[in-house]
């Protein structure tokens, strides 16, 4: 089975391959080499036979003939839809401030310190908001970006949160 965003070969030319394989050899290895001529990856040609793609790799060598039969076009990708992404709105100034402040407050946080101590809960409510942008769209280098810290850093804040 291919992977959902490679194409598959048509069914047509899949049974036609498998029966070129079983009684015309030399047919068999000019569909190969049509086929990979045009484009066509070597798992979408493997996949019949449940074979490798270094299989289909040496069939299309073994090809020695002058004429290739037609075989379809590779057809165009389907485009995943981005457009949803990066239409989300600015935070404001007052939730870009809100960020700064816990951001710096978080900072004190060590591994010794108090679990009722204030450092803390900012941390935690930090990590809480820093999820909530993060699910809705924005980007760890922007979160970056609005505390004044590394990407790395908001990565880590956002693998810590439970």
């Amino acid at each position: 089975m291919t992977k959902p965003n490679l194409p598959s070969l048509p069914k047509d030319i899949q049974t036609q391959l498998v029966s070129l394989k079983e009684y015309n050899k030399d047919e068999f290895f000019a569909l190969v080499k049509a086929l990979r001529l045009a484009n066509w990856p070597l798992r979408a040609i493997a996949e019949p036979f449940d074979t490798s793609r270094t299989a289909v790799s040496a069939w299309e060598k073994k090809y020695t003939g002058s004429s290739l039969p037609q075989v379809p076009e590779i057809p165009e990708p389907k485009r995943k839809d981005r457009t949803s992404l990066n239409k989300h709105k600015e935070l404001s100034e007052e939730e870009i401030a809100d960020l700064l402040r816990l951001t710096k407050d978080a900072s004190k946080v060590r591994r010794y310190t108090d679990a009722n101590d204030p450092s803390r809960k900012s941390a935690e409510l930090l990590e809480s908001k820093l999820v909530t942008y993060s699910n809705t769209g924005y980007s760890r280098a922007k979160l970056a970006g609005y505390c004044q810290v590394s990407p790395s850093s908001i990565a880590q804040r956002l693998r810590k949160y439970k």
